[in-house]
C-alpha cells in the first residue's frame, strides 16, 4: 500500500489559539507544517519551536507574510468577518483551502462578504470552512444533530456556562473581567464586549431545521458580578467588579418554533457546562 503524501499546512495567526493549532498540526504525522505567519515583530524571524516550548528547531521560521503555497491554511486572526475578509480572499486566491476560527464565518450573515468569499473560493476551486467549538458546534451543530431523532421540533433552548478563568487572557478581558459596571456598559455600547457568533448560531439552527424565523430579538448583554475576590493566572477581580458576560438571544416562527440561546462566560463559574433542551415529537 502506497504511503499517503502529507497534507501541507500553513498556520496564519499565532495568538493563543493559533499556537494551540500549531501544536496540533505538529503532532499529526499526516500533516506537514510549511509556514507560520504573524504580524507581531517580537515573533517574526523566530523558529516556531520557541512558541511551543520545543527544544529542537523545526526549521519553520515565523514570517510576516505567507510566502509559500500550502494545501491548507489554518487561519486564526480575528472574530469579525469584515476585519479578516481581505486575509481570507488573499489566501483563497492563492489556491489554498482555508479553515478559519473567525466566529462570524460559522454561518455568515453579511451577504456581501459571503458572496465575495464564495465567488473567490469557487474561482480558485478551493473550500473555505468556518469552524470552532462555539459557534460551530456546541450551541448550533450539536442541537441540530440531537434534533435529528425527532419527527418535529417545536422548541430548542441552549444554555452554556463557561469558566473564563480557565481560558486564555484575551478571552478573560473580552468578557469584561475586572471592569466596573460603568466600564462594562461603555464597552458593550462600543461593541467591544460580547460573545461573537451567538446570532449566527441562532440562524444556523433555524436554517438547519428549514425554518425562516418571523422574529429575532436583539442580543441582550449584561454583566455577571463577582460576589467575592477572584484571582486568575492573568488578572484579579474584586468583589463588586464584573466577572464576565451574560448574553441571550431568541427567535421564533409563529406557532411552529421557539429558539433561545443563553451563554454566560465569567471567571469563577462553579457550574460550568452545557445544557440542550429540545421539545418535539421523537
Amino acid at each position: 500500500m502506497a504511503q499517503m503524501q502529507p497534507i501541507t499546512v500553513a498556520q496564519y495567526g499565532l495568538g493563543p489559539i493559533g499556537v494551540e493549532i500549531l501544536k496540533l498540526i505538529l503532532s499529526k504525522p499526516w500533516l506537514r507544517l510549511v509556514a507560520a505567519v504573524d504580524i507581531d515583530p517580537a515573533k517574526i524571524g523566530r523558529d516556531v519551536s520557541e512558541l511551543i516550548g520545543r527544544n529542537e528547531p523545526t526549521g519553520i521560521t515565523i514570517s510576516q507574510k505567507l510566502e509559500v503555497k500550502a494545501d491548507v491554511v489554518c487561519h486564526s486572526t480575528g472574530s469579525r468577518l469584515r476585519d479578516v475578509q481581505g486575509q481570507l480572499v488573499d489566501l483563497l486566491s492563492r489556491g489554498s483551502h482555508v479553515v478559519s476560527t473567525c466566529e462570524e464565518l460559522s454561518f455568515p450573515l453579511d451577504a456581501e462578504a459571503r458572496e465575495t468569499l464564495q465567488k473567490t473560493a469557487r474561482s480558485a476551486n478551493v473550500t473555505l470552512l468556518g469552524t470552532g467549538v462555539n459557534p460551530g458546534f456546541v450551541m448550533d451543530k450539536l442541537p441540530l444533530t440531537l434534533s435529528a431523532v425527532c419527527q418535529s421540533v417545536s422548541a430548542i433552548r441552549v444554555n452554556r456556562v463557561v469558566d473564563a478563568s480557565r481560558r486564555r487572557e484575551p478571552l478573560q478581558r473580552k468578557v469584561g473581567a475586572g471592569m466596573t459596571p460603568e466600564e462594562f456598559a461603555s464597552n458593550v455600547k462600543a461593541g467591544k464586549i460580547k460573545h461573537m457568533g451567538l446570532r449566527e448560531s441562532l440562524m444556523m439552527i433555524a436554517n438547519g431545521l428549514g425554518v425562516e424565523l418571523d422574529e429575532v430579538s436583539e442580543e441582550v448583554i449584561k454583566p455577571v458580578m463577582a460576589r467575592e475576590k477572584i484571582k486568575t493566572q492573568f488578572l484579579t477581580v474584586e468583589a463588586g467588579q464584573v466577572a464576565g458576560v451574560h448574553q441571550t438571544i431568541s427567535g421564533r416562527k409563529g406557532g411552529q418554533l421557539d429558539l433561545a440561546l443563553d451563554i454566560q462566560m465569567y471567571v469563577g463559574a462553579s457550574e460550568a457546562g452545557d445544557r440542550i433542551e429540545i421539545k418535539g415529537v421523537p
